[in-house]
């Protein structure tokens, strides 16, 4: 019995013993080949840099021009836009002020008109610096022109125009 024993000790010991590789450290060529390998694996999975990206990227996405973030803009500009006629002393006619804005790839107002009856008085300068203050995000392409109404008769009923909000 002691010998069975003895032996299946020996057995453990033997199958359970250090590992030799485990002794040595890695050369940077193992580590390299390693990594390699690696990255060959999360690439057949899918999973890596070189796998087809579906759609737009994050960077065309953020190029491209934000209908939401600049409606959401131009609303705050417009509410303020709409406070003219009571900031100036000068008289005008009640009514909806139509702003045409030209907007940069910068993100800032290049061009600004507002149509009669408003073009040429103090209501008018007023609701374009308040509607020119815009900034949209960067984007890429041609400048955007957005039309835009501005209620002046104290309804606050500004919006795009063409759009219903």
């Amino acid at each position: 019995m002691k010998g069975f024993l003895t032996s299946v000790f020996a057995l453990v010991l033997v199958a359970c013993g250090p590992n030799l590789d485990a002794d040595q450290p890695k050369s940077p060529d193992d580590i390299v080949a390693e990594q390699e390998q690696l990255g060959a694996e999360n690439e057949a999975k899918g999973h890596g840099r070189g796998s087809a990206p579906t759609g737009a990227t994050e960077d065309e996405k953020k190029s491209e021009w934000d209908e939401d973030y600049a409606s959401l803009e131009l609303r705050r500009a417009a509410r303020s836009a709409e406070t003219c006629p009571e900031s100036v002393t000068e008289k005008s006619p009640k009514g909806k002020a139509h702003v045409s804005l030209t907007f940069a790839n910068d993100g800032h107002v290049k061009d600004s008109s507002v149509a009669s009856p408003y073009e040429d008085t103090a209501v008018g300068k007023c609701v374009l610096r308040a509607m020119g203050a815009v900034i949209v995000k960067n984007f890429t392409g041609s400048p955007k022109t957005v039309e835009y109404e501005i209620d002046l008769t104290g309804g606050k009923k500004s919006g795009p125009v063409g759009k219903s909000e």
